[in-house]
């Protein structure tokens, strides 16, 4: 999306993106999902099969990094033609836009429980990126993967919300995000400065919570959580400080982190409820997420994530009175 007049200077005011795009069928009674720079619905009108409708906001989606996030209403039927047009920034010129889109069936079923959570943490050098970048300063970063089901034909689009939190029984929230995706799993990179951390070592700061809403507002019944990083990084004390925000690593065994999510010596627990379980039972979260050499996707694809993740399994099943659902690989894209 390029919203940004030069570098990070004042964005120009306009519609830089719309989801789902012009041309493309959603249920119709799912949101919409607007980016841009001083966006307004004032002077924009949506009909249906000709007939004028309303935009109005959306709030019980979350806005997923998205400026506007509306809906229509009354909601159009299956088959229905949908016309959005005007412009998007009356007040500053901006052109109008024309978007068409079909409704399909409503969607009313709620989108699984998240299948798995899990998160990398890279505690690098200080970062202060160089003027006029839109990087922010910072100091480490989680990667946190929230696992589900890619949405089907005629489903709405899944938000996961990913919250940060300093304890173990989910009260005292830190700081949170959004992802809307299509796909069965989405990974969010979060970038800190040291204070984040209250003066607790980097593995064991904070505890992440994440739960899922689809497009028409539909909520999955339960959250799963993480409280331990599978992989874990440090940079020494003497590397020197960057210039620019530094990438995920190439993640090796030997930044697997003991007692975490990937560490094949600890007994899995089920990761599933609202908040209330115990650190210890944490160790795996409905499955191990583990990515070799820098993978993304469901599941680890590399030698590294499989074998972690088979012994993640193996050491579940031997635990008595316990069934080893942990699925190497992760769910099917």
């Amino acid at each position: 999306m390029e919203a940004s007049a030069g570098a990070c200077g004042m964005p120009y005011p306009g519609l830089t993106e719309v989801f789902p795009a012009s041309g493309a069928s959603t249920p119709g009674n799912a949101a919409l999902f607007f980016a841009g720079h001083a966006l307004s619905l004032d002077a924009v009108s949506v009909t249906v099969d000709g007939e004028p409708a309303r935009l109005v906001a959306a709030s019980d989606v979350p806005a997923a990094g998205y400026d506007l996030v509306a809906r229509i209403e009354p909601p159009p039927g299956e088959g229905q033609a949908i016309v959005i047009e005007g412009s998007f920034c009356p007040d500053e010129g901006c052109e109008a836009t024309r978007i068409e889109l079909t409704a399909s069936a409503a969607d009313t079923e709620a989108p699984p429980t998240p299948g798995g959570l899990s998160f990398d943490l890279y505690d690098y050098a200080d970062s202060t990126p160089s003027s006029g970048s839109c990087e922010s300063h910072s100091h480490l970063a989680w990667w946190v993967t929230a696992e589900g089901e890619a949405a089907g034909t005629g489903e709405s689009p899944v938000i996961y919300t990913v919250e940060a939190f300093r304890d173990v029984s989910f009260t005292e929230p830190v700081f949170s995000t959004s992802r809307l995706t299509t796909d069965a799993s989405v990974t969010m990179a979060l970038h800190q400065t040291v204070d984040v951390l209250a003066g607790v070592d980097a593995p064991t700061a904070l505890c992440f919570r994440a739960t899922a809403v689809d497009a028409a507002g539909n909520v999955a019944g339960e959250a799963v959580h993480a409280c331990r990083p599978c992989f874990y990084r440090k940079d020494p004390a003497t590397a020197q400080p960057s210039s620019s925000r530094p990438s995920e690593p190439e993640w090796t065994e030997q930044d697997v982190y003991p007692g975490g999510t990937c560490d094949s010596g600890t007994e899995p627990g089920s990761g599933g409820g609202a908040g209330d379980g115990d650190e210890d039972e944490d160790a795996a979260v409905r499955g191990c997420s583990c990515r070799a050499a820098g993978e993304r996707g469901p599941g680890g694809e590399g030698a590294l994530g499989e074998r972690v993740g088979r012994a993640v399994v193996e050491a579940y099943a031997r635990t008595p009175g316990r069934q080893a659902t942990v699925l190497v690989g992760g769910p099917a894209a």
